[in-house]
């Protein structure tokens, strides 16, 4: 999912919802007390119009399975429907996520074929007692559901698939709180306190909602309204500055939930401008945005509980765990952006604390760059016995990364060290690949358990499991040049960031340049944080342009000629992405 504008603190985590697929799995909420009988009364909204005769269709999620149909109504001359269900319906539970959809209707005008709302209500032993459709939940529940959602059949006849693993219900129970915060499901509209602390995002997601409401106010897929809205939200499709879009890739949309979707999928790839117009034709949910903006991701902007963060890791939960390096201390926040009781948290060798990484436990290491150490802290935030360590020919260490054994592996000034995962230092640590390393920064740990870190000035290191170096390593060319940070995708691709560049190098998991390396443009300018969706698409932080640039498995670019630029980033460098595929950056 994807969220964002102009909102800025000195210090600060950016959150795109960016609905990229889920992440690592987590545990999702447990079941309540036995379930109880649910009356759910609703409004369809057109605009400010009720809409008569929608299909109304209430669905159940439960992770490990396709979503299945609870019941179903439809409105009546007032644009109301009643829903009478009980909890344990059809094998739900009161941890079951609901969402409900109107395909087709009457918004006044006749009958709109290509009408299709939705929102998303949570968990049924929590929902509200009544749910208002409009085009804001519809946009909200497209962008935080995003890399969940698939929309199949002809309008009105829909089928709203949200889907996701059984072992990932943390991150599909976090998004469906994220739509929750970008709009009211009770109310149909953005909260009031998205208004005073997030505008920028208000502000956008109400422009997509009156794109949205331009076509549902109208009698169908034929008008001139919903043509606009179809055609521009195309990825490539270029717009001809009157209300006409043409060309791009991929089917158009043939409902107002599709388009949405597609725009929330490609939000910097489609006709930014002609979605805008499209906005700018049924104004009935303010406030909004002033001019056609860079892009149409929606982001949200946090406090990072501490004074400039360097690097972030999330853990089962979707909780996001940043260090903070000017005040010494460890942040955690929940997966809307709040921090948690007792955070930040300080003590346990806490000194300049950049590289961090989470264990399968959901311990949080940090490496201690001026105090030669590592930091453990359980999940609660509190320090691990024995902590912090400094064995292991640990100096100044910055990367720090955790293999499938729960090793734990980082980087330093002329080596790199190894722990187990109780703090101990495996023998022949520190490793120093015949003295081939210098000053390494990034690390991260391939399917085979082999380490890869960037080294200084321009190459990249290789260790197997036991720390001796791989045939081959240290490798050069492919455009390297002081690199910075490095991820793997699941091919065994090495992406690699050049900091003093406009390029990222990616080679094969061989050492050898995969084809098109380095990529150049594209937006890059400084790369350095760099992340992987589970989609293969590459997120890279630009320091030198305030912006993050969105690459697909190719390189090619998913992000404006500049980049992702409007909400506050401001010198982006760590970037990370949860399990309900948002990805946060820190402003450092």
């Amino acid at each position: 999912m994807i969220p964002y504008r102009k909102t800025v603190w000195a210090s600060s985590i950016f959150l795109f919802i960016a609905g990229c697929g889920g992440g690592s799995p987590g545990s999702g909420p447990g079941n309540a007390a036995t379930p109880q009988a649910v009356l759910l009364r609703g409004h369809v909204h057109g605009g400010q119009s009720p809409v008569t005769a929608s299909a109304v269709t209430l669905y159940a999620v439960n992770p490990g399975a396709a979503a299945t149909v609870v019941t179903t109504a439809q409105t009546d001359s007032k644009g109301d429907f009643t829903l009478n269900f009980t909890c344990s319906t059809a094998g739900l539970s009161n941890s079951s996520l609901l969402y409900i959809t109107s395909n087709g209707g009457n918004p006044g005008g006749g009958n709109n074929d290509a009408l299709s709302e939705m929102v998303a209500l949570g968990a049924c032993g929590s929902l509200p007692a009544f749910a208002n459709i409009t085009e804001v939940t519809t946009v909200a529940a497209a962008y935080a559901l995003s890399g969940f959602m698939t929309v199949s059949g002809t309008a009105p006849n829909l089928t709203v698939n949200v889907q996701t693993s059984a072992t990932n219900s943390s991150g599909i129970a976090n998004a469906f709180a994220t739509a929750a915060v970008l709009a009211d499901p009770a109310a149909g509209l953005t909260p009031a306190a998205l208004g005073t602390g997030q505008a920028p995002a208000q502000q956008t997601l109400n422009s997509l909602a009156n794109a949205v409401a331009a076509c549902v106010n109208t009698t169908g897929g034929g008008s001139a309204q919903c043509s606009e809205l179809f055609a521009c939200a195309v990825p490539g499709a270029v717009f001809d500055g009157t209300s006409t879009c043409s060309g791009g890739t991929g089917t158009v949309p043939g409902d107002t939930l599709s388009a949405a979707l597609s725009v929330a999928h490609n939000a910097g790839i489609v006709s930014i401008a002609g979605v805008y117009d499209a906005a700018t034709k049924n104004p009935v949910f303010s406030p909004v945005l002033g001019a056609v903006p860079n892009d149409w991701t929606i982001g949200l902007n946090f406090p990072s509980g501490g004074s400039r963060p360097a690097s972030i890791a999330i853990d089962g939960s979707g909780d996001i765990w940043v260090t903070n390096t000017n005040d010494n201390s460890l942040a955690e926040l929940n997966p809307n952006g709040a921090p948690v009781p007792g955070s930040p948290f300080t003590g346990s060798g806490l000194h300049n604390p950049t590289g961090i990484a989470i264990d399968a436990s959901g311990n949080v290491w940090v490496a201690d760059n001026r105090a030669n150490g590592i930091s453990e802290f359980d999940p609660s935030g509190a320090p691990v016995s024995g902590s912090p360590f400094t064995g292991g020919g640990l100096n100044d260490p910055y990367g720090i990364a955790i293999d499938t054994l729960g090793d734990v592996w980082a980087t330093n000034l002329k080596s790199i060290t190894e722990l187990t995962s109780n703090g101990v230092p495996v023998s022949g640590s520190p490793f120093t690949a015949g003295g081939s390393i210098l000053y390494p920064q990034g690390i991260a740990i391939d399917a085979s358990g082999n380490v890869w870190a960037t080294n200084f000035p321009n190459s990249l290191i290789e260790l197997n499991s036991s720390g001796a170096p791989v045939s081959g390593s240290p490798f050069t060319g492919a455009g390297l040049s002081l690199p910075g940070e490095v991820a793997i995708d699941a091919s065994g691709n090495v992406w690699v960031t050049n900091n003093d560049n406009t390029d990222v190098t990616v080679l094969d998991s061989s050492g050898a340049a995969a084809p098109g390396s380095p990529i150049t443009g594209e937006g890059l300018d400084a790369p350095d944080g760099i992340a992987i969706d589970a989609s293969g698409n590459v997120w890279v932080t630009n320091n030198g342009s305030n912006s993050v640039v969105e690459l697909d498995s190719r390189g090619a670019a998913r992000s404006p000629a500049n980049g992702f630029t409007s909400g506050g980033l401001y010198y982006p460098y760590s970037i990370a992405i949860d399990a309900s595929g948002n990805v946060w950056a820190a402003n450092s």
